[in-house]
């Protein structure tokens, strides 16, 4: 994968991530699911205190995810608002948790195949986005909005503007939504996951490349299964 294109995408991060001056940002780099040799989940966070300049801030932060994702991490991040107060710093390696979130900007609603264990093949990414543009359509399309839609190297990301507080009634209501949004959207081979209701919950970056499972080459290209790129969906 080329790397001017790789640092392109993961520039767009920031217009649906935007970054507050006091606003921690936060790396976690985790090795893929059935990928060989697997690796140290590490956790990395880039300070006010360490860099003053929102700007330096997402600097460290691409490259730290790009340098991560070649030595064979998948790259994940937050997309609410972590605590300016939040201990973790780029050398203790501590985790951002649900109460580590100021508020709640996003619900994730994450189309993925039923079966996850190995790279998809394109029939099956196609599949899972027939799926997500039935939801795209009713929630975003149909009232003129744009949704902000991400490939997640397998699957969809979709991200549903919210402005909620990060509480257990909000924590009740997110967990409702994506349950209504799985009985209403899921097809035999495309499911909701309901599990991403949580305030700290992590999201793949755009840029970096998915890794799961083993590839498996393919001369008609119909099976063939490959790790791909995680990209913005225009």
């Amino acid at each position: 994968m080329n790397e001017a294109i790789q640092r392109e995408e993961i520039k767009n991060t920031w217009k649906f991530f935007p970054v507050w001056q006091p606003d921690p940002v936060h790396i976690r780099a985790i090795s893929g699911k059935g990928v060989p040799n697997p690796l140290p989940t590490k956790n990395i966070t880039f300070t006010e205190a360490a860099y003053p300049s929102i700007a330096d801030r997402k600097q460290a932060f691409e490259d730290n995810a790009l340098q991560l994702n070649e030595q064979g991490y998948n790259i994940y991040t937050c997309f609410n608002r972590i605590r300016a107060d939040f201990a973790g710093d780029e050398h203790n390696g501590l985790a951002v948790k649900d109460r580590d979130i100021i508020d709640r900007r996003y619900i994730l609603i994450d189309f993925d195949r039923d079966q996850t264990s190995q790279p998809a093949t394109d029939d099956e990414v196609d599949a899972v986005f027939a799926a997500a543009d039935r939801l795209e359509c009713d929630l975003f399309f149909n009232k003129g909005h744009e949704p902000i839609t991400i490939f997640s190297g397998n699957g969809a990301h979709i991200y549903l503007p919210v402005d909620l507080p990060n509480d257990e009634g909000s924590k009740a209501l997110c967990q409702q939504i994506l349950h209504g949004f799985a009985s209403k959207y899921d097809t035999e081979t495309a499911k909701v996951d309901t599990g991403v209701y949580n305030a700290g919950r992590i999201t793949k970056v755009p840029g970096t490349i998915a890794r799961k499972g083993v590839e498996v080459p393919d001369s008609t290209g119909i099976h063939e299964r490959y790790w791909r790129m995680v990209a913005i969906v225009e």
